[in-house]
């Protein structure tokens, strides 16, 4: 089962300017790169990531330049990674040829995008926020393909953090105290969780618990901000009527 992202109606002219912002940024390389792109258009993460990153940072009080830069960010740190992620070892029969080092190049490249971008919106001291992203997700692609793991721990190594680490940085970005940021990397923890398990008919049980761990944050901290009717909380509320029915959604 997969959201309708009926959330993101709320950010249509956003994402159309990301869409410029992206692809300007990839600039001269974007037709090299296209290629990659084309192939993650139905993939759920690729979809969702960018308005969820614009949520929350637009519910933390940031910009709508910050918000959009911010979400080109973290899309191209998914790009990068998946892009590596198609460089396999020996035993996988990876062949050493033009393709593997143009997949190591490019990823390479798109992530020194991001160290760029990172410097000129002056968000740089998140730098090590991303490095330990990074690192977990690369720990992540090692359990997936090296250990017998399940698939919400497959989800929670290798796609959960870009989530985790959207939410945290809105919350730094915004000056809260470090409990508070606390708080939002959970929720995002949560958020992410629940949409990636949802993909798996199996796990929406574990989604469905999830979805109420996130609500209960978002009842937290909503206190603070006092906000209603927000792109993220839309979200959250798509997520519930999705695992969690008729139930009473928490944040009412």
């Amino acid at each position: 089962m997969e959201m309708n992202l009926l959330f993101t109606r709320d950010l249509k002219t956003e994402l159309a300017d990301l869409e410029q912002v992206f692809k300007h940024s990839l600039l001269p390389w974007w037709d090299n790169i296209d290629i990659y792109v084309e192939k993650l258009k139905t993939d759920l993460t690729w979809m969702i990531l960018p308005p969820v990153v614009m949520s929350i940072y637009q519910y933390a009080g940031h910009s709508r330049q910050l918000s959009i830069a911010m979400s080109n960010i973290f899309r191209n740190c998914y790009l990068a990674h998946r892009i590596h992620g198609l460089v396999k070892d020996d035993e996988e029969g990876q062949q050493y040829n033009q393709d593997l080092q143009f997949n190591i190049l490019i990823g390479d490249y798109i992530s020194g995008r991001v160290l760029k971008a990172l410097v000129e919106t002056k968000t740089d001291h998140l730098l090590s926020d991303f490095a330990e992203m990074i690192a977990d997700v690369n720990q992540g692609m090692v359990i997936k393909h090296k250990l017998d793991s399940s698939f919400s721990k497959i989800i929670e190594t290798t796609r959960v953090p870009f989530y985790a680490t959207a939410f945290l940085t809105a919350a730094k970005l915004a000056g809260y105290d470090a409990e508070f940021c606390k708080f939002y990397r959970q929720m995002g923890y949560h958020f992410g969780m629940s949409v990636e398990l949802g993909q798996d008919s199996i796990s929406h049980q574990q989604a469905q618990s999830h979805v109420h761990q996130c609500e209960k944050l978002f009842l937290k901290i909503n206190k603070h901000s006092n906000s209603s009717n927000s792109s993220l909380e839309k979200a959250i509320r798509e997520l519930h009527s999705q695992f969690c029915g008729l139930e009473e959604f928490a944040v009412v």
